[in-house]
C-alpha cells in the first residue's frame, strides 16, 4: 500500500466519539504478521488508545459503562474481514498472508489527536461527569425581564375649565343630568397638579419546544387595564403594602418556513406593524392570528397579518364583542444600509356601540337586572379613559315613571372601523449613528350620524361633528444598538388626534394622560449608564381639539369636555433596567 492511500484512509473523521474510538481499537486489535517495527508502532497505538479510555473513565468524562462497550464494539470490528483494497483485488494473494498497510507516525499522532478532541467535545456537550449538571430542556428556555422606576409630574394648566359640579362635567355622571351625550364623564380633575412614583416589573420565558413550536408566559405589574402596566407607588393600600401581579402574555405559537407563516393563539403582542399611535407598547390581544410572509430576496419581502380578538363574553347572550383585523405591508431596501417599512390595516370593533334600551328599570337598580343587550352595549367606566363621543343607553329622569332619578349609563355613540396607514423609513450608518423616521394615519370609516341617532333614545337633539382622523409624525436619532454603555438616543415627535379616531380605552397613557381629542408634541431621549441599564427623560404637552359645541345644565350653557380648554404637560424621569 502506497503511503498516500493509507493517509487518506486514517483521516476519514467518524461521526461521533464513540465511532471515532472504535475505530482506533480496531485498528490496535487486526492481527498483525507483519516487520516487527510495524506491529510495535500499532501495539503502541493500541496502548494509547486504552489508555486514553482509562484516562476518561478515571477522571468522570466517561462511564465504565460506556468504556467497556466501546471495547466490545472494536474487538467485532477487529474480527471482520477487512474487504481488499484495490490493489489486492488486482493481484494474487497467497494463503495466510495478511496484508497490513503502512500507518506513518504523523498519521498516528493526528489521529489520536482527534480522536481525543472528538471525545472531550461529546463530553462537554453530554456533561460527562459534571456533578449538578442542569437538565438539558434548560437549554430550550430563554428568560427576560426588565424593571422601571419613574418620577412623573402631570401638571394641568390653572387655566382649564373646572371640573367642579357648579361648572361642568361632573354633572355628566349626576343622576340630574339628562343630556344625551357625554364626553369624559369621570374626568375629576382638570387643574390640580399630580406628582407621582411608579412601577413597571415584567418577568418572561420563552420555550423552544422543537418542529416549528415555541411557547412562552410573561408576569408583570399594574392593574387590569389594557394599556398600562405601571403600578404607582403608595397606591392599592398603601404604607408599604405589596402589588398585585399580573398574566400579561401566554401564548403558543407554530412557525413554519416553507412557505414562511407563523402561527400564534392566547394572550401575546401585537402582531401589526405600526406606531403607538394605534398599538400602544404596552398592549397585548387576548384570540389568535396569522402572518404570511414572502421574500423576494434577502432584501425585499411582502406580509399579510391576520386576527381575531375576543373583547367581552357574554355567558347568555350572542352578540359578545370582537375585533377583527387585517393588514398587508411591504419591506424593501433602496441600499444596503437603508430600509422603507409601510403596512396597510383594516380594523373592525364588533358590537361595541352603544344602542339605548328602554326595559332598563326605572327606578335605581342593580345593572345585574337589566337586560343582557343592554349589558353588552355599555362602555364601562373601569375600561374608558377619555375623548370618545358617549351616548346615554338608559332612560332620563324624565322619561322614568314617577321621575325617578337614574344615574346615566354611557355606550360610545361611533361604530369603529378604523383604516390605518403606517410607513417607517431607517437609515443605518449617519455618522455612526441610526436615523428613524415615522408616520401613522387613522381614518374611522365606521362614524355614521344616521346611525348614531338611530341607537340613542329616541327624541334626543343630536347635532354631532364629524371628528374622525388622527396622525402621528416621529424622528428618532440614536446609537446602532442600545444596550451598552454610551448608547443614546432621542427623539422628538408631533400628534394630533380628533375625538373619535380610535377607541379611547386602546391609547397610550402618556399622551395627554390617556384618551383622544387632543394635540401635542412630545421630546425625550435615553442614556445608558451601563450596560442594559438606562436613564430616559421624556417633555409631552397636549392640549383639547375644540369644535364650540356646549351643554345646557340648569340653565346654564357649558361647554361640553370635547370643547373645553383642557391642556396637560407630562414630564417623566425614568430608570430602566433590562435582563
Amino acid at each position: 500500500m502506497r503511503p498516500t492511500l493509507s493517509r487518506l484512509m486514517f483521516r476519514l473523521r467518524p461521526a461521533t466519539a464513540t465511532a471515532a474510538a472504535a475505530a482506533a481499537l480496531c485498528c490496535a486489535f487486526v492481527p498483525l504478521q507483519a516487520h516487527a517495527d510495524e506491529r510495535a508502532e500499532l501495539e503502541r497505538l493500541r496502548a494509547t488508545t486504552l489508555n486514553l479510555i482509562k484516562a476518561l473513565v478515571d477522571g468522570g468524562l466517561l462511564s465504565q459503562e460506556k468504556a467497556d462497550q466501546l471495547l466490545r464494539q472494536s474487538a467485532q470490528a477487529a474480527a471482520a474481514p477487512m474487504p481488499p483494497t484495490p490493489a489486492e483485488a488486482g493481484s494474487e494473494r497467497r494463503p495466510g498472508v495478511i496484508r497490513v498497510p503502512y500507518v506513518p507516525e504523523t498519521v498516528r499522532q493526528q489521529m489520536r489527536d482527534e480522536i481525543k478532541q472528538e471525545v472531550l467535545a461529546q463530553a462537554r456537550t453530554e456533561r460527562w461527569g459534571q456533578p449538578g449538571a442542569l437538565p438539558s430542556w434548560l437549554n430550550r428556555i430563554t428568560l427576560e425581564g426588565d424593571v422601571r422606576v419613574r418620577y412623573q409630574s402631570e401638571d394641568w394648566d390653572k387655566r382649564n375649565v373646572s371640573a367642579a359640579e357648579d361648572f361642568g362635567f361632573a354633572y355628566q355622571n349626576d343622576p340630574a343630568f339628562e343630556g344625551p351625550l357625554a364626553w369624559s364623564p369621570d374626568l375629576t380633575n382638570t387643574q390640580d397638579r399630580r406628582n407621582r412614583m411608579t412601577l413597571r416589573a415584567r418577568f418572561g420565558l420563552t420555550s423552544d419546544l422543537a418542529y416549528g413550536f415555541k411557547a412562552g408566559v410573561r408576569l408583570s405589574t399594574g392593574n387590569a387595564q389594557a394599556v398600562s402596566t405601571s403600578q404607582t407607588l403608595g397606591g392599592s393600600n398603601g404604607n408599604f403594602s405589596k402589588y398585585s401581579v399580573q398574566l400579561d402574555r401566554a401564548w403558543i405559537q407554530w412557525q413554519a418556513y416553507t412557505p414562511d407563516i407563523t402561527a400564534m393563539a392566547g394572550r401575546f403582542a401585537s402582531p401589526y406593524f405600526g406606531g403607538d399611535l394605534i398599538w400602544p407598547d404596552d398592549i397585548n390581544f387576548d384570540g389568535a392570528a396569522v402572518k404570511a410572509s414572502h421574500a423576494f430576496n434577502d432584501a425585499n419581502k411582502v406580509f399579510v397579518t391576520a386576527g381575531a380578538f375576543p373583547l367581552i363574553e357574554f355567558a347568555s347572550d350572542t352578540s359578545d364583542s370582537w375585533l377583527y383585523g387585517a393588514q398587508v405591508g411591504a419591506q424593501f431596501k433602496p441600499a444596503e444600509n437603508a430600509q422603507f417599512d409601510i403596512g396597510l390595516g383594516y380594523y373592525d370593533f364588533r358590537h361595541i356601540e352603544g344602542r339605548f334600551d328602554a326595559r332598563y328599570p326605572n327606578d335605581v337598580g342593580s345593572f345585574a337586572s337589566a337586560d343582557s343587550s343592554y349589558l353588552g352595549s355599555e362602555y364601562k367606566r373601569a375600561v374608558r379613559q377619555r375623548g370618545n363621543t358617549l351616548v346615554r343607553i338608559n332612560q332620563s329622569r324624565t322619561q322614568a315613571v314617577g321621575g325617578t332619578a337614574v344615574a346615566p349609563v354611557w355606550g360610545l355613540a361611533s361604530r369603529f372601523r378604523p383604516l390605518t396607514l403606517s410607513l417607517a423609513y431607517t437609515y443605518q450608518g449617519w455618522e455612526g449613528l441610526n436615523v428613524r423616521g415615522s408616520v401613522d394615519v387613522i381614518e374611522n370609516t365606521g362614524f355614521d350620524l344616521a346611525d348614531i341617532r338611530r341607537r340613542a333614545q329616541p327624541g334626543a337633539d343630536i347635532d354631532l361633528a364629524k371628528k374622525t382622523t388622527a396622525w402621528q409624525a416621529r424622528l428618532q436619532i440614536g446609537s446602532p444598538k442600545q444596550e451598552l454603555r454610551g448608547d443614546w438616543s432621542a427623539y422628538l415627535g408631533w400628534r394630533h388626534f380628533e375625538r373619535d379616531a380610535w377607541v379611547d380605552a386602546f391609547t397610550d397613557t402618556t399622551w395627554h394622560l390617556g384618551g383622544t381629542n387632543y394635540t401635542g408634541w412630545t421630546l425625550g431621549g435615553s442614556y445608558f449608564i451601563g450596560p442594559r441599564t438606562s436613564v430616559g427623560l421624556r417633555v409631552t404637552s397636549t392640549r383639547n381639539l375644540t369644535d364650540g359645541r356646549t351643554e345646557t345644565i340648569d340653565g346654564q350653557q357649558v361647554p361640553t369636555l370635547s370643547s373645553a380648554r383642557q391642556r396637560i404637560d407630562v414630564i417623566q424621569l425614568e430608570l430602566n433596567a433590562r435582563f
